[in-house]
């Protein structure tokens, strides 16, 4: 194997739960230090979803007097301990369990206000994009990119968060609906747009399955503009192109 072989295969065992509950058989890692390396993934994987999950939910953790707990907390929580015997660093399926421990943990504390929950979800939705780091296989029809997503609000988020850094109070005049699409691009650049209705259509009729024509007449728009929305979504990760 060349150097660059073993430092892949290395970066794999480490990342990879599923692929050290095989044994160091076929790595570059011997038995007996297959216990050393065990837990220094351990302890890699804590720091990887401490440090997204601190920057995820920074704006719930300004409420921490109120609240009395981060979503970072869950990092050494029991649950936790047993979804490192699971866990694929980087990958999607394990964002979205990280994520929705930390959801879970700030749900159950007392709410700052109404909108506790829509910040939540605002706050979930843009871990997904920070804790996910797989590369995307190749496709053949318009999909979405791996852990781009499209969700609802009750509540401004665009408006609200300027507030939030303020310091300033939330009042109802904030509370209209919203719909914010989340996505990453391949570079680690994460974007978060408000989208109108005849964009969330087409977004949420890219499927991976079907053309353009076809999501042109599930989305009820022309040929022509689900061209041109489609190409603007892949220049922010949002869907992914065949090649």
């Amino acid at each position: 194997m060349s150097d660059r072989a073993v430092q892949d295969e290395i970066i794999r065992y480490l990342a990879d739960a599923k692929v050290r509950a095989q044994g160091a058989r076929g790595t570059p890692i011997c038995n007996d230090e297959a216990a050393k390396a065990a837990q220094f993934a351990h302890f890699l994987a804590r720091r990887y979803y401490r440090d997204r999950l601190a920057r995820s939910f920074r704006y719930s953790h300004r409420f921490r007097g109120q609240t009395g707990r981060t979503a970072e907390e869950v990092v050494d929580s029991d649950e936790f301990d047993q979804f490192l015997s699971q866990c694929v660093m980087g990958s999607l399926e394990s964002a979205r369990r990280v994520g929705a421990m930390a959801r879970s943990q700030l749900s159950a504390a007392p709410e700052p206000g109404p909108w506790w929950q829509d910040l939540l979800g605002y706050e979930y939705a843009y871990f997904l994009q920070a804790a996910t780091a797989e590369r995307a296989a190749s496709v053949d029809r318009p999909a979405p990119g791996v852990s781009a997503v499209c969700r609802q609000f009750a509540w401004a988020l665009p408006r609200m968060l300027p507030r939030l850094r303020a310091g300033e109070s939330i009042g109802n005049d904030l509370q209209r609906n919203a719909v914010l699409l989340f996505s990453r691009t391949e570079a680690g650049r994460i974007y978060v747009v408000e989208v109108e209705p005849h964009v969330e259509r087409i977004f949420r009729a890219t499927n991976g399955h079907s053309t353009v024509n076809e999501i042109a007449t599930a989305a009820g728009v022309p040929d022509e503009q689900v061209h041109a929305t489609l190409a603007s979504l892949a220049g922010i990760g949002a869907v992914r192109f065949p090649f």
